[in-house]
């Protein structure tokens, strides 16, 4: 018998299991099965990915990799006549920052000290509040060249990067900045040609397909046309040398005169092509404008009172009307007139009968009123409104002006008076230029234009600029004007004689007016618009100049404020045109001598040797011109003009007698004393 304890400490030994195949083939059923489900599952789930949702997931990979490569915009370049350079692009880099982390590395004034070194008028304010918001992103108003670019990255700070820009950039200043004008902040043109040709200059924005991996780019499509991004070329007519000369002038007139505005013009009368114009006050298109009235063109869009300017276009208007005849005199009532009951009318000068020349040349009011009052009030609007006064200029300049010019139906007496010798109407200095222009072109009209070409990316022509050529008066009209406007400059009486040109003939007008004083609804006593306008050389103009000066201090008058200026404009443009002197310029044949005692202290008077044996000229005709030292000229053939400006010369006292060509004179020619007193007889040319 066992010992009953004996039974619990031995050990148990398990049941034997079934056979080890069996369960081995049962597991791998399992394994298998669950296998195959997976498979399934993912075969399943593989074929919705890439056939059910292909078209979706592959749009989502699109957007990982593939992005549109952009081209910025390339503002078109501002050239002058000449293709030099006005407005270009200049490649910058802007300062990007990410406050947050500049923040969190307390980097702050670090980044400020790094970029002060760069630039020394950093807006510190301005670097502070960026750096103070709660961004990731904020673009600084700060620009480098490359190598301070180069320079800033070097430093490794934290959270500040760089931004490949461009940056518009007017390299020579402030030299024509009106007609350029110049960009806002968003890079859209707010003033001058940058504005008034915006579609032109802006370019367009140019892209290309790329895929975007590890940082690299590959361009499916290749590198977008350059072509497409970069805006047109616009061509000024304007010379920068002459604009140049322009700008000089304008300086020194506004630092003698320091007036309110002042504004100088060149135009070419036989195209209307501007060759320069300037304004005063002024600004730098590269820096701030610190106020408004400096980006005011003053030239096309300040409106004022012509003044005696008017009186050409008077003079013309009665010519083609046929209410006046050229050599026939007027009288001006000895400078006060009583025109209504209760208007008077006044001259400067204190005259009685004057010639159409004479009533230019002494700017008569009196007189020029009288050939209004022939023209009648419908014939004199009529014929401003011929020479574009109250029409705004088509030119490519923002905000030009039309001027006033009432309806004749509203003028009464006076105001009809007023307006033919250029008051109670008003014009901007471009109009009174380019309707001066009209007398200079043989009565052409060509409208004004800044504007000369505009050139696509590919250099092809988009627009090119063709004179008007517009009928005004007829050619005999316009020069009959014009040679009687040469007696302001040339002439004993002349109101123009500080506008004398060296060498050549000058035909222009003065014109002091007084500004209007709209609340009492009158003049003002101590205002003025002091303005010159001529073209030269006057037989065949290859300029017209205006010289307006807006409240000039310490004078008043145009020969006196603006004259001046005109002449030494007029001297330097001529001499960069090349355009030879009206005279001086031929060498003369070989003179003889007068046969007429030299008076004591004085040589003998020289004359050109005439020709023998040819017929003799017809009353007005013009023989060889006349060469004279001192003493009495042979005045024969000349112009009332040459004949007071060469009697001027040798201090004659001459009485006019007549229109045209001289061809009479009570004194022989020869040798005289000072104030010799000599009757000129004049008439019309012909045969």
């Amino acid at each position: 018998m066992k010992h009953p304890l004996r039974r619990n400490f031995l050990p148990r030994i398990s049941k034997p299991m079934a056979t080890d195949r069996r369960a081995v083939s049962r597991r791998a059923t399992v394994v298998a099965g669950l296998l195959t489900l997976c498979m399934a599952g993912l075969g399943y789930k593989a074929h919705a990915i890439g056939v059910g949702q292909h078209d979706t997931y592959a749009d989502l990979g699109n957007r990982q990799q593939l992005r549109s490569f952009k081209l910025d915009a390339s503002r078109g370049e501002i050239l002058d006549r000449s293709h030099m350079a006005l407005a270009i692009n200049n490649r910058v880099h802007k300062v990007v920052v990410n406050p947050r982390q500049v923040r969190g590395q307390n980097n702050v004034e670090a980044t400020i000290a790094a970029l002060l070194e760069f630039v020394p008028d950093l807006d510190v304010e301005h670097v502070r509040k960026e750096l103070a918001r709660d961004k990731a992103y904020r673009k600084l108003r700060v620009t480098l060249d490359d190598d301070q670019a180069k320079a800033l990255m070097a430093k490794k700070l934290p959270g500040v990067r760089l931004e490949p820009a461009s940056e518009r950039v007017y390299p020579r200043g402030h030299l024509a900045a009106h007609i350029l004008g110049r960009l806002n902040g968003q890079g859209v043109g707010n003033l001058g040609i940058e504005h008034s040709m915006e579609e032109d200059l802006r370019g367009r924005e140019a892209s290309s397909p790329a895929t975007f991996a590890n940082g690299k780019k590959l361009l499916i499509n290749g590198y977008p046309d350059s072509g497409v991004s970069r805006g047109n070329t616009v061509v000024l007519t304007i010379d920068s040398a002459i604009q140049a000369m322009v700008e000089k002038e304008i300086d020194q007139l506004v630092s003698k005169w320091n007036p309110v505005g002042a504004s100088i013009i060149v135009m070419d009368p036989k195209s209307g092509e501007i060759l320069a114009l300037a304004n005063r006050p002024t600004f730098d298109p590269n820096h701030p404008v610190e106020a408004l009235a400096q980006t005011t063109n003053l030239a096309s869009q300040a409106a004022y009172e012509p003044g005696s300017t008017m009186k050409a276009i008077t003079v013309a208007a009665a010519l083609e009307e046929g209410v006046i005849r050229e050599n026939e005199t007027l009288y001006c009532e000895k400078g006060r007139w009583r025109f209504t009951r209760r208007n008077y009318i006044r001259d400067t000068h204190r005259s009685e009968w004057l010639d159409i020349s004479q009533i230019l040349a002494e700017s008569s009011n009196i007189c020029t009123t009288k050939i209004a009052m022939r023209l009648g009030k419908q014939a004199q609007y009529r014929w401003a409104k011929r020479f574009h006064f109250g029409n705004r200029p088509d030119v490519k300049l923002p905000g030009a002006t039309r001027g006033l010019l009432a309806k004749p139906e509203k003028w009464s007496d006076i105001q009809a008076a007023n307006v033919s010798f250029g008051q109670g109407m008003s014009a901007s200095p471009l109009q009174v230029t380019a309707a001066f222009s009209v007398l200079a072109n043989r009565g052409l009209y060509n409208a004004p234009t800044i504007v000369q070409r505009v050139f696509d990316s590919s250099g092809e022509p988009v627009y090119e600029h063709k004179p008007t050529g517009e009928r005004v008066v007829r050619r005999a009209t316009a020069q009959t004007v014009l040679r009687m406007l040469e007696s302001v400059v040339h002439s004993k009486h002349g109101t123009g004689k500080n506008a004398a040109i060296d060498g050549y003939r000058v035909a222009g007008k003065t014109s002091t007016a007084q500004k209007a004083d709209l609340k009492n609804r009158g003049y003002t006593e101590d205002q003025y618009y002091a303005s010159f306008v001529g073209a030269v050389p006057a037989r065949d103009p290859r300029i017209v100049i205006l010289v307006s000066v807006d409240n000039p201090e310490g004078g008043h008058f145009g020969n006196e404020v603006a004259a001046p200026s005109f002449r030494r404009v007029g001297e330097q443009v001529l001499t960069h045109l090349g355009v030879p002197p009206d005279f001086g310029d031929v060498t003369p044949p070989k003179p003889m001598v007068v046969k007429a005692a030299a008076s004591p202290g004085k040589p003998v008077v020289v004359a050109e040797e005439e020709d023998q044996g040819v017929e003799p000229l017809l009353p007005g005709k013009r023989p060889k011109k006349v060469v004279i030292t001192t003493g009495v000229p042979d005045f024969t053939g000349l112009t009332i003009a040459e004949v007071l400006d060469t009697a001027e010369q040798n201090k004659l006292d001459i009485e006019a007698l007549g229109t045209g060509l001289a061809v009479m004179q009570d004194v022989a020619p020869g040798s005289a004393e000072a104030g010799t007193k000599i009757r000129v007889y004049f008439e019309p040319p012909r045969g």
